[in-house]
């Protein structure tokens, strides 16, 4: 993932109009092995994951399944959207969130 030079102002992640808010978070999983005096002798990470949240208004083709983040920094791999939520109120602006999970090792 690549991310525009800190600090910046605005909405850099996506292209998509009246997006709210996006996070991001990178996480890798990780195998430890021991040596004989009890500390970590050996470190191997793997399954490296992206999971995001993105909150917005307006139009999105994002639905829940595989299929696009809708984030620029967010591709490759397998994309899985977990979550759609679609909130109505009589004194709001119609909003949406989504959030899933990015497999770039995936097929």
């Amino acid at each position: 993932m690549s991310v525009p030079s800190l600090p910046y102002f605005g909405i850099q992640n996506s292209s998509a109009s009246l997006i709210e808010s996006i996070k991001i978070s990178n996480k890798i999983e990780k195998k430890e092995l021991k040596g004989s005096g009890g500390d970590v002798a050996k470190v191997q990470p793997y399954n490296p994951t992206t999971e995001f949240t993105v909150k917005g208004h307006g139009a999105t083709t994002v639905v829940p399944g595989t299929g696009s983040s809708g984030l620029t920094s967010v591709t490759g791999g397998v994309t899985l959207i977990e979550m759609f939520d679609l909130e109505e109120g009589n004194e709001a602006w119609a909003s949406w969130s989504y959030n899933g999970i990015n497999y770039p090792n995936a097929a």
